[in-house]
């Protein structure tokens, strides 16, 4: 796309920042569990044992090293300021598949929740307070009932954060927007399987849906 086309597009669909409230919003982090995050479970080993282990080093490495600990940055600030921290996971809540997506269920992602692959990473578990919800999709206001808790908590501004960038958590923004919720995108904690999904994914949202920022910018607002 040239540049001309692109100062264009720009021109027509970049929206001013939202005035987002940080003294009350909510942290919403999307798929960081075993099944989808780690090297030893789910789709990083298959992929090993697949042969596919170099292809996927990119993503299981962001994931490890940047995007984990700045999530675990995140839920402190969070939980100093007693604010509202959010985990949604993908999972099956009858334990056969039967309540997710055809897609889910024939992309593997069939899992009971008390299976390993169902559990949050332990660097940035759950605490007494936080919320966990099942995802029985890709989108969290559409597969769960988070549109129903944050209204009833009064929480208008959401701050994303997890995996995929250019999936569930571009298909997570899409729907703030359309609920009318203000949203930060932390950009180095969220990770796709490649650098260019990843940065294509939030050249489109910032200033369209969402205002992407970095952790150590949101920690700083947070105060």
């Amino acid at each position: 796309m040239s540049t001309g086309t692109v100062e264009a597009w720009d021109a027509i669909i970049r929206v001013p920042e939202a005035r987002f409230n940080y003294n009350k919003c909510a942290l919403i982090i999307i798929d960081l569990q075993y099944m989808t995050a780690s090297r030893q479970y789910g789709a990083f080993k298959k992929l090993s044992d697949l042969g596919h282990g170099d292809g996927a080093e990119y993503a299981i490495s962001r994931i490890e090293n940047t995007v984990v600990p700045n999530v675990a940055r995140l839920c402190a600030a969070m939980r100093r300021r007693n604010l509202p921290v959010i985990y949604a996971r993908c999972g099956s809540l009858r334990g056969d598949g039967s309540d997710q997506t055809r897609r889910h269920r024939e992309q593997g992602l069939t899992i009971s929740l008390e299976q390993k692959e169902a559990q949050i990473l332990e660097g940035i578990a759950p605490q007494k307070g936080d919320i966990v919800l099942t995802k029985s999709g890709s989108g969290c206001f559409t597969s769960t009932n988070l549109n129903h808790i944050l209204r009833n908590m009064g929480v208008a501004d959401v701050i994303l954060t997890g995996i995929w960038t250019n999936s569930c958590v571009e298909t997570t923004s899409r729907d703030a927007g359309d609920l009318d919720y203000r949203q930060i995108i932390v950009e180095d904690c969220c990770a796709a399987i490649t650098k260019d999904l990843h940065d294509h994914a939030l050249t489109y949202l910032d200033k369209n849906w969402a205002d992407v920022r970095s952790c150590n910018d949101v920690l700083k607002s947070l105060g």
